[in-house]
């Protein structure tokens, strides 16, 4: 069988991000016999292009960095996606009569060869991205037009937060799917408010890995290369919201925080892959803590989580990733309620996180909670383990679920190439 799936972040600049088509992937493989998965990247979605003015050139918009400036006084924008839902039918024939510009016969002849179309919702549909709206018109075109089984999967639905034009095109495209898989209960029931009967609850595909498969030398290495071995440390890293960085001779609230948090007896360890996130490694330079940056991979989160007292962090894969291997946190805030969603899902003790971006109101509570986690660490931890292998089951359960919405019966089960057990 032959999956396309839309929106791989392999490249993404965010570890979750990155972490979500390897996990998917293998979902897929462990449920479909013979699985041949074709991918459109993340920034395949992001193309635009432009006309120049004189001459009649197309090129691509999102290359030439350096004479983009330029380029563009020279040239004017030419959309080949609708920008609101009333115009997908225009568009669809534009793209079916073979004047939907230059990606257009990429993407049909590639849905074309599918069995089934799986959109990888991570990073796109509750934010402010043109690449959200691209997908949406992907998947109802591939839906409408070529007749194809359609999966919007691994998605937060958040639409109280998105660019408002983008509610129209969610409710326009998701009524025609066959499957949309929510990844946290408060997206599902932002779903069915929206009357989606198509719509299910799978937790985030990453919850389907098994961290004690994951290889700890390289973890091992950079800990006895930074002394951390043996002392204990806790984890903190940013959201997608600002937060206060250094400035001057003042360590911004996040130095701020971390050096009371160390004042408790654990090292700080600061996390940062997100380019908006990389001011972490000023912040642990003037406090005394340990930079943990974007040399690293995705897969060394878990053994890192494993070790530490306790994470403070905004990003939602942190949490889960965290979650898998015991290691309890305390949430922050970010820019749409994936955060409150994990810590549901996980049947946390806390599910309003602490706001990232005003740290000086909440500063004391967030050390009393990183002491209550330490001294009940041991049942924390506990819980979040028990409660990570319910839902690796669940999440596991997706690839079945898609296997169905594609016409394939139980005979499909297949097995992971040898090594990805």
């Amino acid at each position: 069988m032959k999956v396309l799936l839309i929106n791989d972040n392999s490249t993404h600049p965010n570890w979750g991000a990155q972490a979500t088509p390897f996990a998917l992937k293998r979902i897929l493989g462990r449920s479909i016999q013979g699985v041949e998965i074709e991918v459109l990247p993340w920034d395949w979605l992001l193309r635009n292009y432009r006309r120049t003015q004189p001459g009649n050139v197309l090129f691509r918009g999102d290359r030439w960095r350096g004479l983009r400036p330029f380029l563009h006084r020279l040239s004017t924008a030419v959309d080949f996606y609708p920008s609101v839902a009333d115009d997908f039918d225009a568009y669809a024939d534009d793209w079916m009569a073979g004047r939907g510009g230059p990606d257009a016969e990429e993407f049909l002849e590639r849905a074309g060869r599918a069995d089934v179309i799986v959109y990888n919702g991570e990073n796109s549909i509750y934010r402010n991205t043109p690449e959200g709206c691209h997908g949406l018109f992907l998947l109802w075109l591939a839906k409408t037009r070529l007749h194809k089984p359609t999966c919007l999967v691994n998605h937060t639905a958040d639409l109280n937060e998105v660019r408002p034009i983008m509610n129209g095109m969610v409710q326009l495209v998701g009524h025609q799917l066959d499957l949309i898989a929510a990844r946290e209960p408060c997206s599902l029931r932002n779903l069915h408010s929206l009357g989606f009967d198509n719509a299910v609850l799978y937790p985030d595909v990453v919850f389907a890995e098994d961290p004690s498969q994951v290889r700890v030398d390289a973890i091992d290495r950079w800990q006895a290369d930074v002394g951390l071995r043996d002392q204990p440390y806790f984890c903190l890293s940013a959201s997608g919201l600002p937060m206060s960085a250094p400035r001057g001779d003042w360590d911004g609230a996040a130095g701020e925080l971390v050096k009371v948090i160390q004042e408790l007896g654990l090292r700080g360890v600061l996390l940062a892959r997100d380019p908006h996130c990389l001011f972490l490694e000023d912040v642990a330079r003037s406090t005394g803590a340990i930079y943990f940056g974007p040399d690293h991979e995705f897969a060394e989160l878990w053994p890192l989580f494993r070790g530490a007292s306790f994470s403070i962090t905004g990003h939602f894969h942190y949490a889960i990733m965290g979650a898998m291997v015991g290691c309890p946190f305390i949430p922050l805030s970010t820019n749409n309620h994936k955060m409150q969603g994990v810590c549901e899902h996980l049947e946390w003790r806390r599910t309003e996180p602490f706001d990232v971006t005003w740290l000086d109101s909440c500063r004391s509570e967030i050390v009393a909670e990183a002491q209550r986690l330490l001294a009940d660490h041991d049942q924390l931890s506990t819980h979040l383990v028990k409660r990570s292998a319910v839902l690796r089951a669940e999440a596991r359960q997706l690839g079945d679920r898609i296997r169905e919405v594609a016409g394939l019966d139980d005979d499909g089960v297949g097995h992971l190439p040898a090594g990805e057990a």
